[in-house]
């Protein structure tokens, strides 16, 4: 046969479980609750080292520029610098480039002035020769005629 529980004993077991229950359930919440806090600690300092590396990366980012910038003067000086150079030596070499002509076309004019006194020479000895010849040959002929 089959023996029914009492109801004040079984009324008394629900009691003690509903208690354990009641007592997991707080347990379990207090566990939530520092899990919870742990998480929100846990958040709280990756954002604050977050931040912190945040501000290194701006702070390296703003170096960074400062040297771009610094570089970039730097160039712009330089190129700066080459073409006043480049200009200088185009104006020197335009000043050597005039010289040489210049000393060319008086080189050449000499050449020519001198060409043309040696021409008027051998044109003088030519027409010398030529009245030499003439007499030779008058020369000649009134010697055979005499």
């Amino acid at each position: 046969m089959a023996r029914t529980p009492d109801p004040a004993q079984e009324l008394s077991l629900l009691h003690a479980e509903n208690r354990h229950l009641k007592d997991t359930v707080a347990v379990m919440r207090q566990s939530l609750e520092v899990l919870v806090l742990d998480k929100n600690a846990a958040v709280q300092q990756a954002v604050a080292a977050s931040q912190g590396e945040i501000e290194n990366m701006k702070a390296a980012v703003v170096a960074l520029r400062e040297v771009l910038e610094t570089l970039r003067a730097q160039r712009d000086r330089q190129v700066q610098e080459a073409v006043a150079q480049g200009k200088a030596e185009n104006r020197e070499l335009q000043v050597a480039i005039q010289a040489l002509r210049e000393r060319l076309d008086q080189a050449l004019f000499d050449e020519r002035d001198r060409a043309r006194i040696e021409r008027r020479a051998l044109e003088d000895e030519l027409a010398q020769l030529r009245q030499t010849v003439v007499v030779l040959r008058e020369a000649l002929q009134a010697g055979g005629r005499k």
